[in-house]
């Protein structure tokens, strides 16, 4: 028996791959940390000064865990094998079924185009259909109106407007506090319409039910990514 652990595959689109971060990306990740204006959109708390020597060794120990392990994982956005962003579910709450999405394209000519659109949906796909959330947030620094027009676009909710949340080397900031519901995400014309036209499948429907994982499967998932 073969097994495939899950959150290790890429996530396939018509348009654009997302790899699990690896050793491989960290030139590029470096690249990311190095770039001020994709940082502001994408995460204020991350460590910008990490080497590239220091990122690689990071990820190299990251790779010897699941995702679930590490209660978050990272992709690599790719359009023809290019690197052109990052997205990733962290802050995982195995209790509550929840995890926070973070998205960001490294150049602004790829934000609102289809390649855009699809990275989300391929994230949304995995979030709701393959590790069964049951909630998706998704937090808005108050100055990314259009990151903000785009998760309202595919379904958020804003629940709520956080005054003056974050403190910036350029003064306090606002933050909007959005929220995707499995229910909002199943029920969705929008999500349904957007996933047919970019996937060429609906990402909103109910998958088949499977198995629940049992310990003896998940055991041997992690001896077969140590070895």
């Amino acid at each position: 028996m073969e097994f495939a652990p899950i959150g290790l595959q890429p996530l396939q689109g018509c348009r654009v791959v997302l790899e699990r971060s690896a050793p491989k990306h960290a030139p590029f990740l470096r690249e990311c940390y190095q770039n001020e204006e994709f940082m502001d959109l994408y995460r204020l708390a991350q460590n910008r000064d990490e080497t590239e020597a220091q990122i690689k060794q990071r990820l190299v120990k990251e790779q010897q865990h699941l995702p679930q392990q590490l209660k978050g994982i990272e992709w690599v956005i790719h359009q023809q094998k290019q690197p052109i962003g990052l997205a990733a579910l962290v802050d995982y709450k195995k209790y509550h079924q929840r995890a926070e999405l973070l998205f960001g394209l490294t150049d602004s000519k790829y934000r609102g185009t289809a390649s855009s659109l699809e990275s989300y949906l391929l994230v949304l796909e995995f979030a709701f259909n393959i590790i069964k959330l049951h909630k998706v947030t998704a937090l808005i620094y108050g100055y990314n109106d259009k990151a903000q027009k785009t998760v309202e676009h595919l379904g958020f909710v804003q629940e709520g407007l956080l005054r003056d949340h974050i403190n910036t080397p350029k003064g306090f900031i606002n933050m909007y506090f959005n929220g995707l519901t499995e229910n909002d995400f199943r029920s969705s014309k929008s999500m349904q319409r957007l996933s047919k036209h970019f996937l060429k499948r609906d990402v909103t429907a109910t998958p088949p039910l499977v198995e629940p994982l049992t310990k003896d499967y998940l055991a041997k998932v992690e001896q077969a990514i140590r070895m």
